[in-house]
């Protein structure tokens, strides 16, 4: 009797699980990847100016250097100022005599005119140790952000052409997963020339052609969205 009421009790989990599994509804849903790329412009651009006497013929002190620095960023319409920090200073004999050897400075802009600008002014105060080191954007976290939206709009849409194509149409989305924002600046052929580079395009009567590719801001999700019958 024992064994015949295991039976019954396995017989009867059995046929719940039938029909269970017979009850249970399949939900339809549709998964997608979805991405954005935004481009813009630097609104940001630093470079490096390097004073260094062993630059000059004659070792030119870095008093007269710095004296023809900002003469030449004053009439490049640059506010030394608020645009201008020095980034570090070396001398042999600083501590003895408070002789400079060699000063670098770093200049920020704002836009491919101003950069130059600012080339030709330090060509013609004979100040060559200059370079673009960094490009970046004043709103580059309103950037990720617009991206991120950008990315499951796209998602979404990608969802909706799926759904249709099958005579659906997509319901809630229920699941998302975000990714890293990833940023890129690509920089042009000549923008990393050096102010002395641009002296040798200046003496062979070409044109300085100083631009800056866009910063790429990419995002990418996936998300998973319901179907419902039309």
């Amino acid at each position: 009797q024992q064994m015949t009421f295991v039976l019954a009790l396995v017989a009867f989990a059995l046929c719940c699980n039938v029909a269970q599994a017979q009850t249970t509804e399949i939900v339809p849903t549709v998964s997608v990847n979805g991405a954005s790329q935004i481009r813009v412009s630097p609104d940001e651009i630093y470079l490096s100016i390097r004073l260094d006497e062993s630059d000059t013929k004659g070792r030119l002190p870095i008093e007269e250097q710095r004296r023809k620095m900002f003469s030449a960023l004053k009439k490049a319409g640059v506010d030394a100022e608020k645009q201008l920090s020095v980034q570090d200073m070396s001398s042999s004999y600083f501590r003895r005599s408070r002789s400079l050897e060699a000063t670098l400075y770093e200049l920020k802009l704002s836009s491919a005119e101003a950069v130059r600008k600012v080339f030709e002014e330090m060509d013609a105060a004979g100040i060559t140790n200059v370079n673009v080191t960094r490009t970046s954007h004043s709103n580059m976290e309103g950037l990720r952000s617009e991206a991120r939206q950008k990315a499951i709009q796209n998602a979404q849409q990608r969802a909706r052409e799926l759904a249709e194509a099958v005579g659906q149409k997509i319901g809630a989305c229920y699941e998302i997963n975000d990714y890293t924002t990833t940023t890129e600046t690509v920089y042009g052929k000549r923008l990393m020339m050096s102010n002395a580079a641009m002296m040798d395009s200046a003496a062979a009567e070409v044109e300085p052609n100083v631009e800056f590719e866009q910063i790429k801001v990419a995002y990418n999700v996936s998300a998973k969205f319901y179907l419902n019958v039309k």
